[in-house]
């Protein structure tokens, strides 16, 4: 048994693995890191289960990223092993500044192209919105970075004198007829229309019609609205943390 811990900007996502198997999987809030000591306590109780072999992180958040390996050192008694720096990420990545496209873009592409084995669009709906492109061989080409519905949420508050930061839910109209609900349907319908387009223009750009896949937090929320997405996949990006640990090992082996 090993952890996968995926250190986000908004939440901390926890995957136990069983050999190449992902067991179960939850989530903490990132600005909670104490909550994840806390779960890890209940599920790694040695009535329950044993130890783990390995902790594999991912992290774009260093501040969590501190707490969190300072736990595991003194409770898991591991040493954990770090997604980009010692485990690589089996996949070309094309685009102008590779050591800069972040680490969870590219686990939610190895994740998504080892289903599909095909052109795929990802689409990773959480603080950010990542819209991203894999080509038929497996290589990361590059996507979109825009604002998450959150953060857009808390622009408006932070930006302006009266308008509330309020917490985005599919409005059931389009209209609004007083403050929050035209803050959540400019917020809501504007990143469905965002997303829908970003989609359409990549499709003609590629000449083709690749899969979609999408995921993170907002993922369930958004899809709905975009019957072109195929695929909804809250676990991707531990996926990807599975994939990559898997295919280090095999590669030790060899040598």
């Amino acid at each position: 048994m090993w952890l996968a811990i995926d250190i986000g900007n908004t939440n901390i996502h926890i995957g136990i693995f069983e050999n190449d198997v992902l067991y179960s999987s939850y989530s903490v809030k990132s600005e909670f890191p104490r909550l994840l000591q806390e779960n890890l306590e209940k599920i790694l109780n040695p009535a329950t289960l044993a130890k783990p072999q390995a902790v594999v992180l991912s992290s774009v958040n260093p501040k969590i990223e501190v707490f969190v390996i300072d736990y595991i050192q003194k409770h898991l008694f591991v040493n954990p092993q770090f997604i980009g720096k010692d485990i690589p990420i089996p996949m070309p990545v094309l685009t102008d500044q590779p050591e800069r496209v972040g680490v969870d873009r590219l686990l939610n592409a190895l994740a998504a192209f080892e289903r599909t084995k095909t052109w795929t669009i990802v689409v990773d709906a959480g603080t950010a919105i990542t819209v991203d492109v894999i080509n038929d061989n497996g290589a990361f080409l590059g996507g979109i970075i825009a604002p998450g519905m959150g953060i857009s949420s808390k622009a408006l508050h932070h930006y302006t004198a009266l308008l509330p930061e309020i917490p985005i839910n599919r409005p059931k109209k389009i209209l609004g007829k007083n403050t929050e609900d035209a803050i959540s349907s400019g917020i809501y319908w504007g990143t469905v229309g965002m997303v829908s387009r970003v989609i359409s223009m990549l499709c003609d750009e590629l000449g083709c019609q690749p899969a979609i896949i999408a995921t993170g937090g907002d993922a369930l929320l958004l899809a709905p609205e975009i019957p072109i997405i195929t695929a909804v996949l809250p676990d991707l990006t531990l996926d990807g943390i599975g994939i990559a640990y898997k295919k280090r090992l095999t590669s030790n082996i060899r040598n």
